[in-house]
């Protein structure tokens, strides 16, 4: 029974690292900080279903890092070119503004999202 326990109990905390691999926990709180100073928050939720503009649970395994960063960082160029910027704007109806967001920014707030997908 002993020996159940802890192989059980070596199972959880296996999965529990796995589920936080790869997150930068310091990165992800600026983030955090930064998806409200932002305006993140105004249209966008994380689990939360959709607001305004979509719900981005899950992007980061839907995007590559370096789509996400050119939506964040230049939003007018995206929706003008990327044929995926343009679909969502078809389907939201409301243009994603530009925050004047840094690509270091960005990539904080894509650190935060990637962990709050975990959830």
């Amino acid at each position: 029974m002993k020996k159940f326990l802890a192989l059980s109990l070596m199972g959880t905390v296996v999965a529990l690292m796995a589920a936080t691999k790869g997150i930068d926990e310091k990165l992800a709180a600026k983030g955090e900080k930064l998806w409200t100073k932002k305006g993140c928050n105004a249209c966008h939720t994380i689990g939360k279903g959709k607001l305004v503009g979509p719900d981005l649970k899950g992007v980061t395994e839907r995007r590559k890092p370096e789509w996400i960063i050119a939506m964040i960082t230049n939003p007018d160029s995206m929706l003008k070119y990327d044929p995926i910027a343009k679909e969502q704007l078809k389907k939201y109806g409301v243009p994603m503004t530009d925050q004047k967001v840094s690509v270091e920014e960005a990539k904080a707030i894509i650190e935060y999202i990637k962990r709050e997908s975990q959830k």
